[in-house]
């Protein structure tokens, strides 16, 4: 664990809002598989693993754009034809997810019976992330569940203070917890503590450049930080 900046507001803690893919379950290759069918059906060559996870971050539209090659000819009507082709496959790939990373599971329920409130924000589609949550942890882990609606997405702070707020939370009784320089940028942006997990998709060295308060090298140093 490195703490990066004062952590005068860590006693002050009680909601952490965590990101999904990269943080609490390593989903790459169930959005590889859902890309490289769509790509299939447009005659285009298919993602590896590192590919798709550098594409992730910004929701499922970027998604399908960054994963294009350089110089696809197909106009913006069947760019988003794409996109609607691989929401539908995701449908049927997303629960090919085979579990959360060693750690989390035991860690949120620790948090939980700690009296810490737990929630998800992602920018990945909302009905995907509620299913998947379901899927990965036991019911009633999550007190409240997000993706993407019609909603800004992240790092816009506009979601994530909604969130906080319903929870009965202010952003300084908040921590973001996320593996990605978009999670960072959002709790910066939310004036929430910013937690980086550099057991994620991004390097430790973006996620500090990026301003993350905390750097988590492992799933158990999130039970040691917030004690």
């Amino acid at each position: 664990m490195e703490l990066i900046h004062s952590m005068d507001r860590l006693p002050r803690i009680r909601l952490l809002i965590l990101d999904l893919d990269g943080t609490i379950a390593d989903t790459v290759e169930s959005i590889r598989e859902a890309v490289n069918r769509a790509l299939k059906q447009y005659g285009l060559p298919e993602r590896s693993y590192e590919e798709i996870r550098n594409a992730l971050g910004n929701g499922a539209s970027e998604l399908v754009r960054r994963s294009l090659p350089t110089n696809c000819i197909l106009d913006e009507k069947q760019k988003e034809e794409m996109y609607q082709c691989y929401h539908r496959i995701y449908g049927e790939t997303y629960s090919h997810c085979q579990g959360c990373y060693e750690g989390i599971p035991e860690g949120l329920r620790i948090l939980k019976e700690r009296g810490y409130t737990l929630a998800v924000l992602s920018n990945k589609q909302d009905v995907y992330v509620k299913a998947l949550i379901d899927q990965l942890l036991p019911k009633g882990t999550m007190a409240m569940t997000v993706g993407q609606t019609e909603q800004p997405k992240k790092p816009d702070p506009t979601v994530p203070l909604v969130m906080a707020r319903e929870l009965g939370f202010s952003p300084e009784e908040t921590a973001f917890v996320g593996d990605s320089e978009v999670d960072i940028q959002t709790a910066i942006n939310a004036g929430m503590l910013a937690v980086g997990c550099a057991w994620g998709y991004r390097c430790r060295t973006l996620l500090v450049k990026e301003g993350a308060a905390v750097l988590l090298e492992d799933t158990e140093e999130l039970t040691k930080l917030f004690k």
